[in-house]
């Protein structure tokens, strides 16, 4: 693979045991959790891999990171406290923010492919913004 490109693929035999899944957060099921990472930033808070699991549910009190799922297989169903559950199939995309509180409930076999950020990791560069890199909304349909 070419520097600068990382193909973010992964033979499911490759996979290996991940157990991010905190026993004392599943509600019902085995997971079975497995993936790998493909792809680690320098300062490790953005990550891109490969996950896979078996059908279980949890609870998260507060999720871990800032995360984008594309699903590949299975579902998932996502309940975020005080919202109605919403389910994301093959070819879904989704992000949860870090900190949500939710109800996770996957059906499996599962796989997605999955960009996680940390928000609690430092910057490896700490530059301040200029105004030309800001963006205002246009809430009446007119300019400025």
């Amino acid at each position: 693979m070419a520097d600068g490109l990382t193909r973010i693929a992964a033979d499911p035999a490759s996979f290996i045991p991940t157990h991010l899944v905190h026993p004392e957060l599943l509600l019902a099921g085995s997971p079975g959790d497995r993936g790998v990472t493909l792809f680690e930033s320098a300062d490790g808070s953005l990550k891109c891999g490969v996950w896979a699991c078996d059908t279980y549910s949890e609870r998260l009190p507060s999720y871990p990171e800032d995360e984008l799922y594309v699903v590949v297989e299975g579902s998932v169903v996502v309940t975020v406290d005080g919202e109605g559950p919403q389910t994301f199939g093959p070819g879904d995309a989704l992000v949860i923010r870090q900190g949500t509180a939710c109800t996770l409930e996957f059906r499996g076999p599962f796989r997605k492919v999955f960009m996680t950020h940390d928000g609690t990791a430092r910057p490896v560069r700490d530059e301040p913004r200029s105004p030309a890199a800001s963006f205002s909304r246009v809430t009446d349909g007119g300019s400025g």
